[in-house]
């Protein structure tokens, strides 16, 4: 799951920047962030008021909260805070790979979403590592994050004789959709990361590799129901509807669980678009505290919100409202729904790999990597291993019939050496 960073660009809950928030403690506050990547210049939901932060509310129901199964809930937050494992995705990773061998020597192109944001330059990294692994020749195409960046590596590799191009993070691929239909023309496999079904359908993509952005919102909405013993509460969410159709998807899920699980409890969006972040964040977040006192949670859509939204509640005085999905830690944030880099970019390259072998593609909603639930409880250890554990990367090469890795040489394969842990 990426986000956007405080800057305006987007990141991923990287462990490394949990100490940020383990340092933050003088708002006891805990923040939820709606989780994923997302980048599309889709349209804003109509709204009544003129500017960029303006707020709509929907009631999820009058109606008391019954029925809420408590038990069922904590069951999946505790399973989202454990290690994941990949017994648990790779049977649906479409098998193993009848054989690699023709695979030696074919190049790859792997273009980051955007070069400067670390999550994409991990992803890449992980793509390349794996790629090398079945010895193909990657090559990573550093850029700005631009359209026209992405149709120019797209234009390299059909003119430098590449045999696959994958792409994503903090992108919509179906911004370079002539530029990869070219592409597909010239016998190139071409496989994408972080679109939405209809993203990847504009696109004319088939192999790509997504997140699962309605789930990580029901987590969060699962835990900030249990948290509350299935009592009703208010809450608001910030949201930013340009970054795209992930943004939606989101929020229809946060609302269908609040209003299937806690149906007398309230939820009011405010629209603060990613340019007016450092701006417009932190007045909203205040504005909105003081119209709204009765406010207990947030949730922000992306952790770039992060520091303005602990402002606006500093400015409030506002000690006693919940947030969830944002950088784990202490008593301040509750949880981070994340996915992981390294593993996003093993499964980009089988996709990759399984269209250069003419197999049919695993399909959108497997093609899935897994959610890690930090919190307070788990957050020491994810800073210290990468929260995803080793073995995941021996089910992958185990999946092209590579021989699996052991000891220091599976840890640096998992944590790209010790960058994902902070200890490189």
């Amino acid at each position: 799951m990426k986000r956007f960073r405080p800057d305006g660009r987007h990141d991923r809950p990287n462990p490394r920047a949990l100490q940020v928030a383990f340092g933050i403690t003088a708002v006891g506050a805990a923040l939820l962030l709606a989780a994923c990547s997302s980048s599309s210049s889709s349209p804003a939901p109509a709204s009544s008021a003129p500017s960029s932060a303006a707020s709509s509310t929907a009631s999820a129901s009058s109606a008391s909260t019954t029925g809420a199964d408590l038990s069922a809930m904590t069951a999946d937050i505790t399973k989202a805070a454990a290690t994941p494992s990949f017994s648990d995705y790779g049977p649906n990773y479409g098998g193993k790979i009848p054989g690699i061998s023709n695979l030696a020597g074919k190049k790859i192109m792997i273009i980051p979403g955007v070069s400067a944001l670390a999550a994409c330059e991990e992803i890449a990294q992980a793509a390349s590592n794996f790629a090398k692994s079945m010895d193909m020749v990657p090559t990573i195409f550093n850029n700005l994050g631009t359209t026209a960046d992405t149709n120019s590596a797209i234009e390299n590799a059909i003119h430098g004789g590449y045999a696959a191009i994958v792409m994503g993070c903090a992108m919509d691929p179906s911004q370079s959709a002539p530029a990869i239909a070219q592409a597909q023309k010239a016998g190139i496999v071409v496989g994408t990361y972080g679109g939405t079904p209809i993203m990847d359908q504009r696109a004319g993509t088939i192999y790509n590799t997504d997140d699962p952005y309605a789930l990580d919102a029901t987590l969060a909405a699962e835990q900030a129901i249990v948290q509350h013993n299935g009592q009703p509460f208010n809450a608001i969410a910030i949201t930013s509807y340009a970054t795209g159709p992930a943004t939606v998807i989101e929020q229809d899920s946060l609302s269908a669980t609040l209003k299937a699980d806690c149906p007398k409890c309230t939820l009011s969006s405010v629209n603060v678009e990613v340019p007016d972040w450092q701006t417009q964040i932190a007045s909203t977040v205040t504005a909105q505290m003081l119209q709204h006192p009765n406010t207990t949670v947030l949730f922000p859509d992306y952790a770039g919100e992060l520091t303005y939204v602990l402002a606006g509640l500093q400015a409030a005085h506002k000690t006693d409202v919940k947030t969830y999905l944002a950088f784990g830690g202490a008593s301040i944030i509750e949880s981070d729904v994340s996915e992981s880099p390294p593993w996003t970019g093993y499964l980009l390259v089988l996709q990759a790999v399984r269209g250069l072998e003419k197999l049919a593609p695993i399909p959108y909603t497997q093609a899935i990597g897994p959610d890690l639930m930090i919190t307070p409880q788990n957050a020491v250890s994810v800073l210290t291993t990468g929260g995803f554990g080793d073995d995941w990367v021996n089910g992958f090469r185990e999946l092209v019939g590579l021989p699996d890795l052991s000891g220091s040489a599976l840890h640096a394969a998992s944590t790209l050496n010790g960058a994902m842990t902070g200890k490189p």
